[in-house]
Formats: C-alpha cells, structure tokens, sequence
C-alpha cells in the first residue's frame, strides 16, 4: 500500500503494512501524539480490531526494541474489568510496538469535549468513572505496575464501565532507554535516573504536565504509585468541577509551578453538590507530599464505595464551613516542591504536542545545558572565595555558617556560572535554618537552598555537591525528615563521585537516627577511609554505641574526639554517655559548664540531660522545671527529636507514662524513629508493661523491618 488512507506517503503506514502483513491488516490511522502514533488493524488469525501503538521516532532512536517489549511483559499480566489489556508487543523494523484491543467507544477526554459550554458529568456517572479508575490502580499497584499518565485521554468509555489504557508503557519506555553514547556497546539503561535523564537530553519527558504530581513535574527520579493517585485527584476535580484545577494556566511552566506550590480553590466552594466525603478524598489526594496523600488507591476505592451506595451521603454546607477549610495543606507541604525543577522555563520547556491518542511532554536542553561548566582557575578571586566558604560549611557552627554563605556568596558573584559554589550555598543555607536561625528566618533560608540546588543542577546535571545539598536540603523538620528521599539523594551524590566523604557521613546520620546502626557504621568507615580527618563522622561512632547501648565505647570515642568547631554538641552526648555509666557528678558537671559557656542551649539538650538525671534522683520539681526549659529552648530546633526522647525518659523515671508515651511518639514522628534504641533503653523499662507502650514499639519495629528492605 502506497499511502495512509488519509493520503499523501507515509514511511510508518508503509513499514507497519510491510512488517506486519503476516499478523495484521493495517487500516488506518487513529490519531497520535509525541510518545506514540495509533493504527487501527485488522488481526488476521483471529479476526478481530486491535489497535496498534507505535513508537513515535524521537522514542524510538532511544529504546532498546527487545527490552521495551520484554518490560511491557508486565502489563500484558494485568487482567481486569477497568483496564485495557496489552494483547502482543514486537518490533517492525526495529520501531517498538503493542497491540490492545479496540474498543469501539470515545475516550473520556472525547466526551467531556462534546458536553455544552459550562455543564459537566452528572454526579453519579463521574464518580462511577472515577470509581473504575481507581479499580484499575488499585489492581496494577497491587501487582507492581505504576500508569504514570493517567488523564481523560487514556480513560476509555466503551464498555458498560470506564477502563484505563497504557498502564505501564511509560516505565517500559523508561526502563528500555539506551544510554546516549557513540560507542556501538552502548547498553540499556539500569536506572530510572539514567533513562529519564536520557529522554530529557533528547527532548522528551514522560507525562503530562496537566496531570503530574508535583514529584513527577520536579524530575524526581523515584516516582511510585502516589504520583497515579495525585493524577487521580486531578481528574477527579476537573470530572466534579467542570474545570481542571490549575485550567487558568496558559503556559506549561505556569502549569508545572502550580503543581508545586499552589492549591486549587476548595471543591466545595466550586461544586457544593459534590458530597463532603468526596471533596475531602479529591483534596487528600492532590497533597503536594506524596506522604501525604491515601497511602493506596485501594483507600479510594472504598472511600467512593460508600458515596456510590444511597443518596451519595451530606452536601457541603458553606454557611458551617469556612471557604478552603477542607482544602488546608499539611505542614509544610505547599513548599515541598517549591524551587524544584522550576528552571524548566525558557531553558528548558520547549513545546508542549497533543495528539488524539497521546500526549507527552517535549522538552530541549538549552545548548551545553548539563555540561560540566569549563574549569575555574584556581587563582581566580571565585576559586579563593568557594574553598574558604566550603572548609567553613561543614563545621556546622554559627560563627563559621555565616562566614561560609557570606564567602559563597562572594565566589557567586565573582563568577555566576559557578555550580559548586551553589551547591556548598545550599548546604550553608540549609544548616542555617536547621540549627541556628529564627523562626522568622527558616522560611526564606530553605527557600534560598532549594533556588542554589536546582541553580547547581542547571549549570552542572552531574554535580554530586549539587545531589548531597539536596539530601540535607530535604531531610529537615518541614518536611518531616523524609528518609527515603534523603537516602535517595545521597546515593545519587554517591553514584556521581563515590569519593564524596560529606555523602557516606550525611547517609550514616540518616542511618543512624532510623535505627540502621550496622549501615550507619558502614558508612561512616567509608568516609574516614576517605577522610580520616573528618572529626564529626568519627564522633558519630560514638553515638552509634550510645544507640547499641555500649556506653562504655561511645564515652572512648567522644573521650578521644574533642570537636573543637562544635562544642556543645560534644558536651550533650558526652554527658549523656558518662550519666548512662552512672558518672553522675561528671555529666553534672558537664552540663552545668554546657549551660554557662551557651546558655541559649540549642535544642534545649542540656536542659534534657540534667532532666534526665534530676528525675532519676527522684527530684520531681526540678526534673519538671529542666523538661520546660528544655521544650522552651529547643522546640523548634532541628534535632529536638533527641531531647524529646531525653524528656521522655525523664518522665518515665518518674513514672509519668502519659507524658513518657506522648513524648515518644514526638520523638519517632519528628525523625527519630530508632528501633533498637526504644526497644533495649533501661530507662523506659517502666513503660514495657503499659499496652500503648507495646502498641508503640511493635509498630517501630514493623517500620524499621520495612526500611532495612527500603533503604
């Protein structure tokens, strides 16, 4: 056949005709977008429609064939009412392909288009809509398989219930990406982060920007099945609004930002026929932190399952709830995202190609953009201005904090294009609001951190300095310590410069306050076999024995490691070492000199000491009257989990369980949920017999088994 049925030559029509003549009768072309163009055919054994998806070319140069068909495998597993199976996948003439069946009906992006200006979906046939896609996801991520771009265009309505298409294409598609290399080994790519970062070298990223989560839209590498229940959440607003929630956004970096940082106006002031159940659902699920949202989209089929059954439960009633009440974001959430990937602008966001079948998001690197920027002199005022802010950051003090930004910034304005210098800023930054800043501070600081991140990573893509800045830029109490993504961050510096001594240490930390003491030690003898000089990461071998219980060793290293640059962090754990070997008057003593010499006592950690020993000598007012201070002094400290922890020890030896298990909880909810710890600390021995106590401990335990598989 010379042509498509539309006219005019087409090589795709005439390769697919060609290569596929045993199989299938191509008749014509249904539509198509920038990951795929769709054909309608024929299957000759069987007689029957399917549809067949092909590769757009740009995909196709940068896919392995065989290990595109071999991961969407996994797909064609997927057997259910609500989703689009994946029949056959192959390759013509090297253009990866599937098959699905075709269904005779429009898509939900169709039939949303055909209802007149300013109506929408009655109620009862959106939420059933959206009660089938959840369906869909609740069976595929129970099987492993993540949609990815989920949107109306993919939600097919020719069946008696809705079904959902392409589930897993975009992970097949990303897992099959060959590295770019003229070598002719070049292999698949191993990694999310190599193959995303592929496609986006050659202008092509996953998704589409309407319906990501703002993870997704920040290039997070690791994206899992809460970015499907956040395009859930997007669809569901717009189903029950008659208006996509950002649908005033005209640019696609407007569009992204909102994603982000910003919220939607409440559901219940747009649709207030919408059943308060559903809106408050729709709004968990378009929380900005993953953490945040329902855990699975199991949660949201049972939640829809009572709204479906009687009269779909209560109105909103506007005159009882204040506008936006059930729309209030988590703490810290709306900045979760904030400065992440925001250089997508001018830079980076090219075009933005809709198609009938499909959609993706097109992007072109600015020239050179990611490549190592040419080499500093070392004798240029930037060069001088970086060493002297970088020997300074990591003492992690106030005095040396301010000289380091203050250099940083020095060696930034002698030299804008400098991206370690960005980095170490980050770094600076984040210890600023972490340890020492005001309140009225801490905003703008982590703020400015994640702008000089994604400033390093626009100038330099493969800075490791850039990927540690973030790990410590993300592991802080606004966002609620995030292990998982600190981890990941760390590995990503790690994979980039395996020498990075700050990295192993920063992971050990993490490690360490989660309950993993054999990684964290681990870590820590890689970054001293590195840099036998780092101080703190030997100090904090010691503090892995306090954890182990080996008091006797963590007071041997604190003994032989005096951390000159931050002396009140050697003063807590040493006094807290010599109280847990009964070296009362020394830790007395200690702490009396601690409180003298820094009488602001950070994160009220000498306050918690003497609290501790106060309430094991039975004096009850004075051990009560130090736990105050201490909460007064360190409350929004950074590492106030390890106080918490001393108060709640405090009250157990006084035998206050209430307060004891309150303080616990704190403790572990604020990042420092450390299992072995909890479970083998003599000091709690009065809470063992309490049930809320073993409630506690088993659901520690429980999580701690699930990151030594995670982590």
């Amino acid at each position: 056949m010379a042509g498509s049925p539309a006219g005019g030559p087409d090589n795709l029509y005439e390769l697919l005709d060609t290569s596929l003549a045993g199989a299938y009768r191509i008749e014509r072309e249904l539509g198509g977008g920038g990951m795929s163009r769709v054909f309608l055919a024929e299957e000759r054994a069987l007689g029957r429609r399917v549809v067949v998806k092909v590769l757009s070319s740009d995909l196709a140069h940068e896919v392995s064939a065989e290990r595109f068909a071999r991961e969407i495998r996994v797909s064609a597993k997927l057997q259910h009412p609500n989703i689009v199976p994946v029949l056959t996948a192959g390759a013509a003439a090297d253009v990866p392909y599937y098959t699905m069946p075709f269904i005779d009906g429009e898509s939900l992006r169709a039939r949303l288009e055909r209802l007149p200006r300013g109506e929408r979906l009655p109620l009862a046939q959106a939420i059933e809509v959206l009660r089938d896609v959840a369906r869909a996801l609740a069976y595929a991520h129970e099987r492993g398989v993540v949609h990815r771009d989920i949107k109306p265009e993919n939600v097919l309505l020719g069946y008696d219930s809705a079904v959902v298409a392409d589930f897993g294409v975009a992970k097949a598609i990303s897992a099959a990406v060959v590295r770019r290399t003229d070598r002719p080994d070049a292999r698949p790519a191993t990694n999310d982060v190599t193959s995303v970062a592929t496609l986006t070298l050659v202008g092509v990223a996953l998704g589409t920007p309407a319906y990501m989560a703002p993870e997704q839209a920040a290039g997070d590498p690791a994206v899992d099945h809460r970015a499907d229940v956040y395009a859930w959440g997007v669809l569901a607003y717009e189903l029950l609004a008659g208006a996509h929630p950002f649908a005033d956004r005209v640019s696609v970096q407007a569009l992204i930002t909102a994603h982000l940082i910003e919220q939607p106006r409440a559901l219940m002031e747009v649709a207030p026929n919408v059943p308060v159940a559903v809106g408050a659902l729709v709004t968990r699920c378009l929380a900005k932190r993953p953490e945040d949202r329902p855990a699975t989209a199991r949660e949201i089929v049972d939640a829809l399952a009572a709204a479906i059954s009687g009269d779909h439960g209560p109105r909103a009633d506007r005159r009882s709830a204040a506008p936006g009440a059930a729309q209030t974001a988590p703490r810290g959430e709306a900045r979760r995202w904030t400065s992440r990937k925001l250089v997508l602008g001018a830079a980076t966001v090219a075009a933005l190609v809709v198609g009938g079948a499909g959609v993706a998001w097109m992007t072109r690197r600015a020239p050179n953009a990611g490549a190592k920027p040419a080499a500093v002199s070392p004798e240029s005022p930037a060069t001088d201005a970086y060493l002297r802010g970088k020997v300074r950051v990591s003492s992690e003090n106030p005095r040396d904090n301010e000289s380091a930004i203050v250099a940083l910034r020095q060696a930034i304005a002698a030299d804008p294009s400098f991206a370690p210098a960005y980095a170490e800023l980050a770094r600076a930054y984040t210890i600023k609001a972490f340890y020492f800043a005001p309140d009225s501070e801490k905003k703008a600081l982590n703020e400015d951190a994640e702008v000089a991140v994604e400033k390093a990573l626009a100038l330099d893509s493969k800075l490791a300095a850039a990927y540690f800045a973030r790990g410590l830029m993300v592991w802080t109490p606004g966002r609620r310590f995030p292990h998982d993504q600190a981890v990941r961050a760390y590995r990503q510096a790690l994979a980039l410069d395996p020498k990075l001594d700050e990295a192993h240490h920063q992971l050990a930390v993490v490690y360490l306050h989660v309950g993993l003491l054999d990684r964290a030690q681990e870590e820590i003898e890689q970054t001293l076999a590195i840099n036998s000089s780092n101080a703190l990461a030997r100090f904090r071998l010691g503090v892995i024995d306090m954890y182990r219980g080996n008091y006797e060793g963590a007071y041997a290293i604190f003994n032989s490691t005096p951390l000159d640059r931050n002396p009140t962090l050697w003063a807590f754990q040493m006094a807290t070492a010599q109280f847990r070997l009964g070296r009362n008057r020394e830790a007395a003593d200690l702490v009396d000199k601690l409180l003298r010499d820094y009488p602001k006592d950070e994160g009220g950690v000498g306050n918690s000491v003497r609290a501790m020993m106060l309430a094991q000598a039975g004096k009850r007012a004075e051990a009560e009257a130090a736990i105050a201070k201490s909460i007064e002094l360190g409350r929004n400290f950074g590492h106030f989990h390890h106080s918490a922890y001393n108060i709640a020890s405090a009250y157990a030896l006084l035998g206050n369980r209430d307060q004891a298990l309150r303080w616990l909880q704190d403790a572990a909810d604020d990042g420092f949920p450390c299992y072995p710890l909890f479970a083998e600390d003599r000091l709690l021995d009065g809470l063992r017999s309490d049930p809320r106590f073993k409630s506690f401990l088993a659901k520690l335990e429980r999580d701690w088994t699930e990151r030594k598989q995670t982590l």
